[in-house]
């Protein structure tokens, strides 16, 4: 017994290797179908797309690039000009423009248009009178505040006469100018309602004199820039128009 006893080991393990082997064959087919299966689905995975036709995809913009709209755009960055400097408005011609002295050391300036006179009076530190009146037929009129009156005469060419302030009377003579630039500017209305007023006479040999009153203190007039009809008080630009009669203007 105990000789049989190996060759019925290698006999049981002979069979079991069979069964083994039996198995294995019957088992491989049917672990390839799955395979088979797996290979068929991958095309269905590209099947086409059901979105409408026409709407293509949109193309992905690369990072930091503008909107279209944005690009190209001329002048989108550009710096933006600087404002032109304010120039005076041009005025009407007057038909004649007087400049001269009073006794006292003032300077006086005469513009008239069709018969409508207008005069200023400044010493260049104090003293100015603003005036408003007439000139016509060798005569003029014009009155001012504080009862301020100015009376004369004209003809070839010179203006003589007297104003009167008050108690106070000076006598004057002025020259009718040779050409027809303005002999006088006034600092705008707007800022007289900012509560700074100027008057300006300009000269026939090209000097001015002039007064600038702010919150009611006179002072001389800094030289203003007639091209431009501006110049510049405690840092700050003030602008002036050349002054001419207004014939219009009631008496």
């Amino acid at each position: 017994m105990k000789r049989m006893t190996p060759l019925l080991t290698l006999l049981t393990g002979t069979g079991m290797a069979a069964v083994l082997f039996a198995m294995s064959a019957k088992a491989a087919p049917r672990s390839a179908e799955p395979q088979a299966a797996t290979a068929s689905v991958a095309p269905e995975a590209a099947a086409p797309s059901t979105a409408p036709p026409g709407d293509a995809p949109a193309e992905p913009s690369a990072p930091g690039d503008a909107p279209a709209e944005q690009r190209g755009q001329p002048g989108a960055s550009a710096t933006p000009a600087a404002p032109a400097p304010t120039r005076a408005a041009p005025v009407a011609g007057a038909d004649s423009n007087w400049t001269g002295r009073l006794d006292g050391g003032a300077t006086i300036a005469i513009t008239v248009t069709d018969g409508k006179a207008k005069a200023y009076v400044c010493d260049g530190k104090s003293l100015e009178v603003w005036l408003d009146g007439t000139a016509a037929d060798g005569r003029m009129k014009l009155t001012g505040k504080q009862g301020a009156v100015l009376t004369g005469t004209f003809a070839n060419g010179t203006a003589s006469g007297e104003m009167v302030v008050g108690q106070r009377r000076w006598k004057f003579t002025a020259k009718q100018t040779k050409k027809a630039d303005p002999v006088l500017y006034r600092a705008t209305a707007q800022q007289r309602r900012a509560g700074v007023d100027g008057g300006w006479i300009m000269l026939p040999d090209g000097s001015q004199i002039g007064v600038v009153t702010r919150d009611g203190t006179p002072v001389p007039a800094p030289p203003l820039d007639p091209a431009f009809g501006t110049t510049i008080l405690d840092g700050r630009t003030l602008d002036a128009q050349p002054v001419t009669a207004d014939p219009d203007a009631g008496e």
